[in-house]
């Protein structure tokens, strides 16, 4: 397993900043660097993540493949930006098959549906370098990292946001969100869980790593729970949760809502934290 002391991690974009020369947008996108090893995860919503990037003092161009967390704007709208900023011919994308679908986020107050999907069709980011590697099963970026492919639903307490929901045949359906995917790391601390939305469930998810990557202890878990619009149970049983698993440290970003954020900074004192665009983090992790 991989040395967490050669691991560093930084969040690029997210709702809030942690930086004076950083801007926030609503989205994500994580910069991981773990050796040798260089990954992107998501884009957030504009070419935000690229203007970040220069102020952060990384080069994009060094990351390997870009991970897709799954298909909604917020996650892939700085595709373009990213493509055009990379200086070699192609870039390796790891996604779900239905990272393309077409996606829409439903407004029950005004009845209407918002399109929510990529902002740019395939062949235009293929014209650019984009190389779509396209599965459901994990994918294996290193010996130690790896992107999760589909995340299976097995607690009785998460669920996919009703408001979720692809257009077919002309009509709206739910969305199962089967491309909401993660990236895990399994170093000498234990696991470090990145998440993009985490839309099928934090607990699922964490529960998907262990067994994936044969190893119980759970180091931290940082980005985009979606608790914002959960139920107050999924809520109570998250927490719960991730008490039983002894999770170490706790850094969330983007879809969990200041609410949720600070109940989870109570019942997690001590080992939360407010994981931010200019987040830095290095390990092993000390509260700043």
């Amino acid at each position: 397993m991989i040395s967490a002391e050669t691991i560093r991690i930084t969040t690029i974009v997210e709702n809030s900043t942690a930086a004076g020369n950083v801007q926030a947008e609503w989205g994500i996108s994580v910069f991981i660097e773990a050796g040798e090893s260089c990954f992107l995860l998501d884009t957030g919503t504009t070419d935000m993540v690229v203007r970040n990037a220069d102020r952060l003092g990384l080069d994009l161009d060094k990351a390997e493949a870009l991970i897709l967390s799954h298909g909604h704007y917020d996650h892939t709208g700085g595709l373009e930006a990213v493509l055009q900023r990379i200086r070699r011919s192609e870039l390796r994308i790891v996604a779900h098959p239905d990272v393309f679908s077409r996606k829409y986020s439903y407004r029950k107050e005004k009845d209407v549906h918002r399109y929510a999907g990529i902002p740019f069709c395939r062949d235009r980011l293929e014209s650019l370098g984009a190389h779509f590697e396209l599965g459901t099963g994990p994918v294996w970026l290193t010996g130690d990292i790896a992107a999760s492919g589909e995340e299976p639903m097995t607690t009785d307490f998460e669920a996919v946001a009703e408001n979720l929901r692809l257009k077919q045949d002309g009509k709206f359906v739910q969305d199962p969100m089967a491309d909401d995917q993660s990236l895990y790391i399994r170093t000498d601390l234990g696991l470090v869980i990145i998440l993009g939305c985490a839309h099928r469930g934090m607990i699922n998810i964490i529960r998907h790593a262990r067994k994936l990557m044969d190893t119980e202890r759970v180091y931290m878990v940082i980005g985009g729970t979606h608790l914002g619009p959960a139920s107050k149970r999924q809520v109570d049983m998250t927490v719960e949760a991730l008490r039983e698993m002894d999770v170490a440290w706790l850094g969330v970003s983007h879809c969990t809502g200041l609410p949720v954020a600070a109940r989870l900074a109570r019942e997690f004192e001590g080992r939360f934290f407010f994981n931010s665009a200019g987040t830095v983090l290095r390990f092993p992790y000390t509260e700043h």
